[in-house]
């Protein structure tokens, strides 16, 4: 699952900068931080996956998700 984040995120201590690439596959320190966490509302979705946890998590407002690649 691959995600950008638009806006900082605050993942316990940290503050993940905006535009970062999570990738759920990846074992990068932004991304092993992220791993069990929802997906933000606000965050683009890079691939299906996250677009679908986005609008798993998000049901009333998945008219206001869309991927990034789209």
């Amino acid at each position: 699952m691959r995600f950008r984040i638009r806006a900082g995120w605050r993942l316990g201590g940290a503050l993940v900068p905006a535009d970062t690439i999570i990738d759920l596959a990846k074992s990068d320190r932004w991304s092993k931080l992220a791993k069990g966490k929802p997906v933000p509302f606000d965050a683009v979705p890079l691939d299906e996956e996250a677009l679908q946890e986005q609008v798993r998590l998000y049901p009333d407002h998945k008219h206001l998700l869309r991927g990034g690649w789209i």
